[in-house]
């Protein structure tokens, strides 16, 4: 039994390789470096917080708070500013 999920493993990793090996070749990775080398830095970075269990900590549940906070300020003063400004428009009519 042990031998049978050693090998079933030895075929998962083996299959995960031939999986990676063949994205590589697809994206050309080398060619997004050279053209675009912070996009490329972020997104691997961003691939190893995520794989690397870095998705459900405190530090990500502050910079999505923070996150959250920065786009829906500029959101609700745009909302606000128009409610305004159609106000102003029924007011003067």
């Amino acid at each position: 039994m042990e031998h049978g999920r050693q090998r079933n493993l030895q075929e998962i990793a083996s299959d995960l390789g031939q999986a990676a090996t063949d994205l590589y070749e697809k994206i050309d990775v080398g060619h997004e470096l050279r053209e675009h080398p912070y996009r490329t830095l972020a997104v691997a970075a961003g691939m190893g917080y995520v794989l690397g269990g870095g998705l459900f900590t405190p530090l990500t549940a502050s910079l999505l708070r923070v996150g959250v906070r920065a786009l829906a300020i500029p959101a609700l003063q745009f909302v606000l500013s128009q409610a305004a400004t159609a106000a102003e428009g029924e007011m003067s009519d």
